[in-house]
């Protein structure tokens, strides 16, 4: 509220003088104001309330007195104030020396006279500029008190009467000014040595800011009654910033800062939100008009003035940029290559890497940075090894190379690491994922080792491909030619006939079967799904293997049919399918002595049906499982010992079942027979209903 009510007096009445002298008129204006309100209530008080001898004329002159010295305040006339001061000797002989007002003793007085005096005293040292008014008002309070201790018969007998000595009121004035004077002396000293030394301050501080290489401004804030910043100008620039901005100071000084800033960044620099609402000391922008990058530090020496300095960082910006670039660009190669770089301190500790980023393998900087190759997830033994490698590394600046394993939640990844000295103190570590090249290679050798396998058996085939042709053709000519004998019994001659058609059925299953295993490596065997009526097929195959069983076995063919109706069947390749039974009835009819071999189908749930062949055959050894489905293998027994083979039926068989979506299994027990079966999807079936009764 004073400060308030202080800026508006000023503003109102001291506008054209200094903020300095304000402050003196404003605190002479308050003592001058109780001043006379005292005045005037001493003279209302004597007028109306008081019944003794007062001096009208005096106490009205101390009104006008005070009321004189209030004009001269608010015109601005300190002088003219602190001349008042000198009738404080006048009123002093009016009120306790004079005949014209009622007063004590003047013994009694004199005190009363000592207060006022040294009050004026008082005055005049906090506000006067010169020495000899204070030195003058002086020399006239002490023959003021002089005359009044001489009148009252008490000025030569101050050892007896004033006891102490130090209470005579001539010397407790010329002690109380001898006091304030040496002080006032000294403080003025100390200001005119501090006042030299902040000359030399501020011309340094004006050379250093003319001189200075960053551009600087120096502004000054306008207040207003509640100390709240309504303005800001600019008071000057320096040299760095009229030829940074092409500006003159004349062109500026004593502008609005904000006009100013506006008119050479085009808005890109806001001074107000700057000054007034940004708490950070500095503040970096892009000027575009200017096409220059800016950092603006902001320092506040005084309460209403703030110093902006500007430093032109568009290099710096475009070398960062040009590094960020760089950096970016290095380490989009870094990342680019198949390889995790580590640099790997003498300690074992990691101080940095850089990885290709991967979904199926992922580090983040907390679990490398900062650990060591212990805390990674390394057996020690293998941490032992990279670390006695790190060390021959530093030690003898030899390229080592190691090859790991490491588990990640992701699975187990495998690792060449090559480590080179890269400082005194530190190695690099490249590693490379040689997971895949190492599942290629141990796919590679399994695929060598099969293939090497399949040649063997293939060579096998094709050496014995002309026994396995030979022996049915010279069967069929040898028999044919016997037939030709008109004295062949008719017994013999049925005989011979069976066996020209069984051997001639191996030859051409024979030839069947490799021209299935062409269309299978050339992958010319396509898919044709169609609605295949699944009854008729299996009656088919049954019709055409009933009649081929040889006489010398006991080997009855069954057929089961879950559903009967001869409606029934769905979406299926019907060639394949037919080819695959047909395999399967061949073998089974083949690898039998005596027995049942079913042939059928079961329905699951309405949602696939389930194809089988079995038989009560010599059946598979359990070591073998794992081997008839391979190309041209035969199983080592009595039947294959005596008949010729291919050992490509199973194989076929197998990856005709894939194409058709399933997989083709098997159940057997050497000695009591073997039974094969599949699933296929029921897709878009119909007539599958059936009676259960």
């Amino acid at each position: 509220m004073s400060k308030r009510f202080s800026h508006i007096i000023s503003e109102k009445f001291w506008s054209h003088v200094s903020d300095e002298e304000q402050q003196r008129l404003f605190s002479l204006f308050i003592i001058i104001t109780l001043a006379q309100f005292t005045a005037v209530a001493n003279l209302v008080y004597k007028l109306f309330f008081y019944s003794g001898n007062s001096c009208f004329v005096c106490n009205a002159g101390l009104v006008a007195i005070m009321i004189l010295a209030g004009v001269f305040c608010l015109r601005g006339k300190i002088n003219s104030i602190l001349y008042t001061a000198f009738t404080i000797p006048l009123f002093i002989y009016a009120y306790y020396i004079s005949d014209f007002n009622d007063h004590p003793p003047l013994i009694e007085t004199t005190y009363y006279s000592l207060w006022w005096l040294l009050g004026g005293l008082l005055v005049l040292i906090y506000f006067a500029e010169s020495e000899s008014l204070i030195t003058t008002y002086s020399i006239i309070s002490l023959f003021t008190l002089g005359f009044q201790l001489l009148k009252a018969n008490r000025l030569f007998d101050s050892f007896s009467f004033y006891e102490p000595y130090v209470t005579h009121p001539l010397l407790i004035f010329v002690a109380f000014y001898g006091i304030t004077i040496g002080l006032r002396l000294k403080a003025k000293r100390l200001t005119h040595r501090f006042t030299e030394k902040l000359t030399v301050i501020n011309h340094g501080i004006s050379k250093v800011f003319q001189e200075s290489g960053f551009s600087i401004v120096q502004i000054k804030a306008e207040r207003d009654e509640d100390d709240n910043i309504i303005n800001l100008w600019i008071e000057k620039v320096n040299n760095a910033f009229e030829s940074s901005f092409k500006l003159n100071l004349y062109e500026v000084q004593n502008q609005e800062a904000g006009y100013v800033f506006n008119l050479i960044f085009r808005n890109h620099f806001d001074v107000n939100k700057t000054l007034l609402l940004n708490k950070k000391k500095t503040k970096e922008f892009y000027a575009k008009n200017l096409e220059r990058y800016f950092k603006a530090y902001i320092l506040k020496p005084e309460f209403n003035r703030f110093y902006i300095i500007f430093e032109d960082i568009t290099r710096m910006k475009l070398k960062v940029a040009e590094l960020e670039e760089n950096k970016r660009r290095y380490k989009v190669l870094l990342e680019a290559i198949p390889d995790i770089f580590f640099v790997i301190d003498k300690e074992g500790t990691y101080e940095d890497f850089v990885i290709k980023e991967s979904d199926l393998f992922k580090i983040e900087d907390a679990n490398i940075i900062g650990n060591t190759i212990y805390d990674v997830g390394f057996p020690d033994n293998m941490a032992d090894k990279i670390y006695a490698c790190i060390q021959t590394s530093l030690k003898t600046n030899s390229i080592e190379t190691i090859e790991y394993s490491l588990n990640t939640h992701n699975g187990t990844f495998m690792f060449e690491m090559r480590l080179a000295k890269l400082t005194s103190h530190s190695v690099i570590s490249i590693a490379r994922d040689i997971t895949r090249r190492k599942t290629t290679e141990f796919k590679l050798e399994r695929a060598l080792s099969k293939a090497e396998e399949s040649d063997r058996l293939k060579s096998a085939f094709l050496a014995n491909l002309s026994h396995e042709i030979r022996t049915p053709l010279n069967i069929i000519t040898n028999f044919t030619r016997m037939m030709a004998e008109p004295d062949i019994e008719q017994q013999e001659r049925m005989e011979l006939s069976d066996a020209i058609s069984q051997n001639g059925q191996q030859l051409l299953n024979m030839i069947d079967n490799t021209i299935h295993l062409s269309r299978i490596e050339t992958e010319a065997v396509e898919v044709h799904v169609d609605f295949c009526k699944i009854n008729n097929l299996l009656r088919d195959i049954y019709n055409k293997y009933r009649p081929l069983i040889p006489d010398t076995k006991d080997i009855r063919i069954n057929m089961n049919l879950d559903v009967p109706n001869p409606a029934f069947g769905f979406e299926t390749d019907a060639k394949l399918l037919r080819e695959v039974l047909s395999i399967l009835v061949d073998n089974a009819i083949k690898y039998s002595i005596k027995g049942d071999v079913s042939l059928g189908y079961e329905m699951i749930l309405n949602e696939a049906v389930q194809f089988y062949v079995s038989d009560n055959g010599i059946g598979i050894p359990e070591d073998e499982t794992e081997n008839i489905f391979s190309r041209f293998y035969r199983i080592k027994n009595n039947i294959n010992e005596t008949t010729s083979g291919s050992g490509l039926g199973l194989p076929i068989a197998q990856h005709y079942v894939s194409l058709l979506g399933s997989e083709l299994e098997l159940k057997s027990v050497s000695g009591q027979g073997t039974r094969f079966w599949f699933t296929l999807p029921f897709r878009e079936g119909k007539g599958f209903l059936k009676i259960v009764s």
